[in-house]
């Protein structure tokens, strides 16, 4: 009886462990693909929100809410003088303060691409907010300049998000 419990008890450890790390394992899985499938997703929201400029291709180069130049490709790139980042229209950071729904916060209104030095110089600024690079021609540049969400957009995202 002595040895039928030594063995018992590693071979239950070992049974349980197996049963429960395995779909443990495969949850973690789905989720990280369901992640990957999310982040592009809302990648190619924001790319769409981009602004197009004709003589480009709009697959490739589009220019941000403040004019700098960002490349498709580039994306989370912060190498890039083109890197860019989604940036959400109204901060997730007040959005949360203020209670509003998580589900709410990456809707396609909320949703932008956005150069990665301008969504760092934004930072949870709303509706006002400052830029730190702009379109110099054919390529971007260093510059502090002001922006305002327009108003419609903010009506939009206040109706959106239950605002008054």
């Amino acid at each position: 009886k002595k040895i039928e419990k030594k063995l018992i008890k590693p071979l239950c450890k070992m049974l349980f462990f197996s049963i429960f790390d395995e779909p443990i394992h495969l949850v973690r899985k789905q989720l990280n693909e369901f992640n990957t499938l999310m982040n592009l997703e809302l990648k190619d929201i924001a790319w769409n929100a981009a602004i197009i400029v004709d003589e480009y291709s709009p697959d490739r180069i589009r220019k941000d809410a403040c004019g700098a130049w960002i490349a498709y490709d580039d994306f989370n790139n912060k190498e890039s003088m083109f890197g860019w980042e989604i940036d959400h229209v109204y901060p997730t950071s007040r959005l949360n303060m203020m209670g509003i729904p998580r589900k709410l916060w990456n809707h396609p209104l909320n949703i932008r691409a956005m150069h990665w030095k301008n969504n760092f110089s934004k930072a949870n600024s709303f509706p006002q907010y400052t830029s730190a690079v702009v379109d110099c021609g054919f390529t971007n540049m260093e510059q502090n300049s002001v922006f305002w969400v327009s108003e419609e957009l903010q009506d939009e995202l206040n109706r959106l998000f239950k605002i008054r």
